[in-house]
């Protein structure tokens, strides 16, 4: 029973081996070979012989057992000769599949098989064992010499055929894994490390039911980033990366506003003159937005909100300061009025302690200094400051040179053609130094693009008749002086360490789409550290605009009427940004209309 079950156990495992090693390779091996051929032979016999000489190949107790076929009992069972665990093991020497025939030709293993199942069984397994011979050796053989074949003994016999089969089983083992070895040599990658054998990495024939618990292999590293995202955000979040933003580059039309901007940016109005303003809350102001909106400004507060300060310039005592607030969201949460009583309240300019000084642009008009802050004890009490003078001008925008915090600078330009441009060295700083006592200065250029401070007026007022005339917007920063003189569309840039300045026509060095044909007014300055850019607002021409000015002198429009549109022959006011940067604010003065513009991508701008 023991060889009939090893026999069954070769036939259900070795089709595992012999077509894994078909596969890994081409049975150079002659041992090898004979196995698979021997093996094939007798895996040809169809499933229902198989079966037949397995059933008939084991002794029955039973009495009642059908007897073996022979000439008297022709129907029983056929016998497969057990000479077949025999061959098996022969079939790893040389001979292979070849055996000896009765007549002492050699043939193959699978014929002998299917002619032995015409042989009739004998009563015992014993019996049977007389009449084989080793593959090597015929039975004619054996009478010729005159060997008789004497009892064996059947439990040793069954043992010695088990160790055989065992032995053989394990040589074919260790060849499938040498040949298994050899073809994934020859796969594994050339840069394998020096110090890694092919032993280091396991191989298994089938996958495991469970995974094991450490990885095989370590995970390897890499120099570059993965494409996917991982699956769970960092624990501490990234700084928002500073984006540098060209502006003009292409521009888009939003027929709604009736404006174009430039790809990148969107507005939205949050505001019309003669109209209540509507609050994020759903409310509303009790009071209508100013009409004649101008200059503006923004000031940061306490509560970490912010006001937008913007002049109304209506004559006859009708101008003054509104001031909307937004809380530390960007929402509009009030409205109300600052300064009133003042007329054609035209630009100005933030104080370094965070007020609002709004200049008059009439005959007699006074520089104003307001405090937005409504926790401050100025809130309610705008004062006129000594930047004028005592007999006033038509006084446009303020600029502060703060270096000296004990001694702050302020310069102002005048919107006349022999508008001097003053200089006031305040003797103090906080509310109180526009008010106490300062000296002033004018402008004087000088030949070879230098320029000094004069005390004389006229000798100012000579200078700005030749080289500056109405002078309008006016920044200040890192010791540098930037004012443009809107009739001749010029800047100029004062360094006010060397006393030296260069000019530039305005929009004369063009990028993108857009223009800026028109005059220059007011302007601002944002991250003059970075790129240097200074923003522009345009007064007149078919389609004005807010324009750039980079570092290297290159202007960029950012927004501007559609040509011949709603906004044609309109002035552009109100430029200011929010205090982080992320909204800008501009106005159509005559249409009276108030924009808030961001960025698509939410950064800061530039």
């Amino acid at each position: 029973m023991k060889d009939v079950m090893t026999s069954s156990m070769v036939s259900a495992n070795c089709p595992l081996i012999s077509n894994s090693l078909l596969r890994n390779h081409n049975c150079a091996s002659p041992m090898l070979s004979s196995f698979i051929n021997c093996y094939s032979g007798w895996h040809a016999l169809d499933e229902e012989e198989q079966t037949a000489g397995f059933a008939a190949a084991s002794p029955s107790s039973d009495a009642n057992q059908p007897a073996a076929a022979d000439a008297s009992n022709p129907s029983a069972t056929p016998v497969l000769a057990p000479s077949t665990m025999a061959l098996f093991a022969a079939s790893f020497d040389n001979s292979a599949c070849s055996s000896v025939s009765s007549d002492g030709s050699s043939g193959n293993i699978a014929n002998i098989i299917v002619a032995e199942k015409a042989v009739p069984s004998s009563p015992s397994l014993s019996q049977m064992d007389k009449t084989f011979v080793s593959s090597d050796e015929s039975s004619q053989g054996d009478e010729e010499a005159g060997d008789v074949v004497g009892p064996v003994d059947e439990k040793a016999d069954s043992r010695r055929r088990i160790i055989m089969f065992a032995k053989g089983c394990v040589i074919v083992l260790l060849i499938g894994i040498i040949l298994i070895i050899v073809s994934v040599g020859k796969q594994m990658p050339k840069n394998k490390p020096k110090n890694q054998s092919f032993f280091d990495v396991p191989v298994t024939l089938e996958p495991s039911s469970s995974p094991s618990g450490t990885p095989s292999i370590s995970p390897t590293t890499t120099n570059f980033p993965t494409l996917q995202p991982s699956s769970s955000p960092s624990t501490f979040p990234s700084a928002a990366p500073f984006v540098l933003f060209t502006y003009g580059e292409s521009l888009y039309t939003d027929n709604n506003l009736g404006i174009q901007i430039s790809v990148g940016l969107t507005a939205r109005q949050i505001a019309q003159s003669g109209s209540s303003v509507r609050y994020d809350n759903g409310g509303r102001s009790s009071r209508r937005y100013h009409g004649m909106m101008d200059g503006a400004g923004i000031a940061q507060l306490p509560d970490r909100g912010y006001a937008y300060l913007s002049n109304a310039e209506e004559p006859d005592g009708n101008g003054g300061v509104y001031g909307l607030y937004f809380n530390k969201d960007g929402q509009i949460v009030d409205y109300k009025a600052l300064l009133t009583g003042t007329s054609r309240n035209c630009g100005g300019g933030m104080s370094p302690w965070n007020t609002w000084i709004s200049c008059e642009e009439y005959k007699n008009g006074q520089c104003w200094q307001v405090e937005p802050n409504p926790d401050s004890p100025n809130h309610n009490l705008p004062k006129a400051t000594l930047l004028g003078g005592p007999s006033g001008g038509e006084y446009e925008t303020v600029a502060v040179d703060n270096t000296n915090k004990s001694r702050p600078i302020f310069f102002t330009t005048e919107d006349q053609s022999n508008g001097e441009l003053r200089r006031f060295e305040a003797d103090g700083n906080d509310w109180d130094a526009l008010h106490a006592g300062g000296r002033t200065t004018y402008l004087e250029f000088l030949d070879g693009n230098r320029f000094q401070w004069t005390t004389s007026l006229s000798a100012g007022e000579n200078s700005a008749a030749s080289y500056y005339p109405n002078a309008e917007g006016i920044i200040c920063h890192n010791s540098t002086l930037y004012f443009v003189a809107k009739v001749t569309r010029t800047l100029f840039i004062l360094d006010l360490n060397d006393m030296t300045y260069t000019s530039e026509l305005t929009g004369s060095s063009w990028v993108g789409q857009g223009s800026f044909n028109s005059q220059p007014d007011q302007i601002i300055e944002s991250d003059l550290d970075k790129r240097k850019y200074i923003y522009f607002t345009e007064d007149g021409g078919s389609a004005p605009g807010v324009h750039v000015r980079d570092r290297e002198g290159k202007y960029y429009t950012m927004v501007r009427g559609v040509p011949g549109g709603r906004y044609s022959g309109d002035e552009t006011v109100g430029i200011a940004f929010s205090p982080d940067r992320k909204k800008f604010y501009f106005g159509f003065q005559d249409a009276g209309v108030l924009m808030e513009v961001t960025r698509y991508d939410g950064h800061v701008f530039n």
